[in-house]
């Protein structure tokens, strides 16, 4: 047995060797390369955007690492100094070489609007952080409303500029020392975001609730012969009631401010004639309310049809996805109709069942949401452009996306339900999101997070039965206390400075799948048990910490009192990552030409295995109370077929 371990040792010792690559020395400078061509931090994409053809400008820096085999490269100074106290040693490595932004020689200068700004025919050159000479605290900023830190060679251009608008004049050293920049928030204020969007939400819910209570000035039948003849009569700021049966309408429009109440969705039943939307409204304040929508027209998007008014030119990046996804045919279209709301409605769509154009504060309460039982039938359940939307106490079927947010921030998506799409929720460069207390079942993805989106929060949701649960990309999002089992994987981790904490990984495939070339997300405090394997990455010399998680089964010795165990876990290695799967697999962590390996990496650092470490993992579950349910419930791993008729069908 010893001889079959020796072996495996010096397998994993030579495949350890592998990675060994050229790398700067400290006597060594590297030249500065292309910044497109770097592993960027910093900005969101949606910035990036903003800054790119236009005279706005970001200083920029360029960093070597001498156990990160990329470049990387950081908008904004006080991103560098905030990242240089962030990375962790033992991820990176040492810094070996620093280059800056060097504006002398340029026509940089601050508007009037406070932008540091620079001509398109101008561009910038690079100097050692440790030769240049930084302005700090002058008026000048960069998106979004960040103050800039400006570095140039030339100390008199320095000068100059600090006299101009205002600062002063340090190099690298005094620079690096400062408190400027954050690189992630800390957990307490991620808490205290959440907390603080909960309490706006319920503001914002109760004071269009209040304001859309309005007296009855029109009875359909009673006081007008048709839905569209009520609407006509009704004055402004009134309510139009609908009584129960079925009214067949034509492009129903509602112009002005107005409620429209129903007996029930199991009453009142709006038809369409199945040729474009069933209601348009471009009036603010006005509500939809108890009753049912059918017949909405069959084209999903606006790609094959005229579109006139969309609020962005042809030629903008955005304009494809407004015409996609704003531009289809739905139950209702609210477009330029902010504050108003749906609540209590029931929706059948092949296509699109809410489209919210330039339509901030909507709210969709007790939304229940029929799509086609194949995604590729339909379309979007509701869909936000450019609109603050709240989505809550709903429940959603089928179709291809559940919920779509695209330009815009502030959205909530809380309490609800979804099964059988291809995504339940789709963020593509959207902000400052709020998921909560939401449970998606039999999708293709849960939740996706995309690449150019920033600042979400999403806590205490149940994924279930998914392929992918949660597929995190963007900057600086906050994930915890979600429970995900049963899913092939359970989270795709990606992205930058993003924490995961608290969260339940069960009995999926795959509990976490580490997919970032840049290792700055947290992810801590979380439980992982009963998966078939801990964590997959991909196949880079990337090396994440993820410190003080739970692992079931872990091997190592808990002392009297502590909190964890006695030995580094390695979720991905060619042990560790066996524990789940291999009764053999703990006499081989025990061993010890095991434990020499690990002190040889510790020692050489070019031994080191890529993947995911953990320094402390825990003895004890986070969440014992939720790992016994889960333990008692969930007896296998994967995706489980369930009895109801939506499911995601994987083609």
């Amino acid at each position: 047995m010893e001889l079959r371990i020796g072996a495996i040792i010096v397998i994993l010792v030579l495949a350890g060797a592998a990675p060994f690559a050229a790398t700067p020395t400290s006597n060594e400078r590297a030249a500065a390369v292309p910044f497109e061509e770097t592993k960027q931090t910093g900005l969101s994409g949606t910035t990036v955007r903003q800054v790119q053809n236009s005279t706005l400008v970001v200083p920029k820096a360029e960093a070597y690492y001498s156990q990160y085999q990329y470049v990387v490269g950081y908008y904004g100074v006080t991103t560098l100094v905030a990242g240089l106290k962030t990375h962790q040693q033992r991820e990176f490595g040492r810094l070996l070489t620093l280059y800056v932004s060097d504006f002398s020689g340029t026509s940089v200068n601050v508007t009037e609007d406070g932008y540091l700004r620079m001509p398109l025919s101008e561009s910038t050159g690079w100097v050692p952080a440790q030769e240049a000479f930084f302005v700090v605290n002058s008026s000048a900023h960069v998106p979004p409303q960040r103050t800039a830190i400006v570095p140039f060679s030339n100390e008199s251009d320095a000068h100059s500029f600090a006299r101009q608008y205002g600062g002063s004049v340090q190099q690298w050293e005094e620079v690096r020392k400062s408190s400027r920049g954050q690189a992630g928030r800390s957990t307490r204020a991620w808490q205290q975001t959440a907390q603080r969007r909960q309490a706006q939400t319920d503001r914002t819910v109760s004071n269009i609730r209040t304001s859309l209570n309005r007296s009855v000035s029109t009875v359909v039948g009673r006081d007008a012969p048709t839905l569209e003849a009520a609407i006509e009569r009704a004055p402004p700021n009134t309510t139009v009631v609908v009584p129960p049966g079925t009214y067949q309408v034509d492009d129903l429009r509602i112009r002005k401010p107005l409620t429209l109440r129903g007996a029930g969705a199991n009453a009142t039943h709006i038809v369409g004639n199945r040729n474009g939307s069933v209601i348009t409204v471009s009036a603010p304040k006005t509500a939809i309310r108890r009753l049912s929508i059918t017949g909405v027209g069959s084209n999903r998007s606006g790609n094959n049809r005229t579109v006139k008014n969309v609020p962005v030119p042809k030629q903008s990046w955005k304009y494809r996805y407004y015409k996609t996804h704003g531009y289809g045919d739905a139950a209702i279209v609210f477009d330029s109709a902010g504050q108003s709301s749906v609540s209590a409605v029931q929706i059948n769509t092949t296509s699109n069942g809410i489209i919210s154009r330039r339509s901030p504060n909507l709210t969709v309460s007790n939304l229940t949401l029929y799509g086609t039982k194949r995604w590729e039938n339909g379309f979007v359940g509701v869909v936000a452009l450019n609109s603050d939307v709240v989505v809550q106490d709903s429940q959603f079927y089928g179709g291809k996306i559940g919920v779509f947010t695209f330009d815009t921030s502030r959205i909530v998506i809380r309490d609800t339900s979804m099964e059988g799409m291809m995504v339940g929720v789709l963020d593509l460069y959207a902000s400052q999101l709020l998921i909560t207390n939401n449970t998606i079942d039999d999708t293709w993805i849960g939740v996706y997070i995309e690449t150019r989106s920033s600042e979400n929060i999403m806590v205490d949701n149940r994924l279930h039965n998914n392929f992918n649960g949660i597929v995190v990309e963007g900057r600086e999002n906050y994930f915890a206390h979600n429970v995900m089992v049963h899913n092939y994987h359970g989270i795709l981790v990606r992205g930058q400075y993003s924490v995961y904490r608290h969260n339940l990984l069960a009995y999926n495939q795959i509990g976490a799948r580490g997919m970032t070339l840049f290792p700055t997300n947290r992810v801590t405090a979380n439980d992982f048990v009963g998966n078939q394997k801990y964590v997959q990455t991909i196949k880079y010399n990337i090396l994440h910490v993820w410190p003080g998680n739970y692992w079931q089964d872990a091997p190592g010795l808990q002392k009297d009192g502590e909190k964890y165990l006695s030995r580094t876990f390695r979720p991905t290695g060619p042990v560790d990552g066996l524990m789940t799967r291999a009764t053999s697999a703990a006499t081989l962590a025990r061993s010890p030409a095991l434990q020499l390996l690990r002190q040889l990496q510790q020692l050489l650092p070019g031994l080191r295995s890529n993947g995911v470490v953990d320094p402390t993992p825990l003895a004890q579950p986070v969440h014992p109370q939720l790992v016994q349910e889960a333990q008692q419930n969930y007896n296998r791993t994967g995706e489980h077929e369930d009895a109801d008729p939506w499911d995601y069908v994987h083609n």
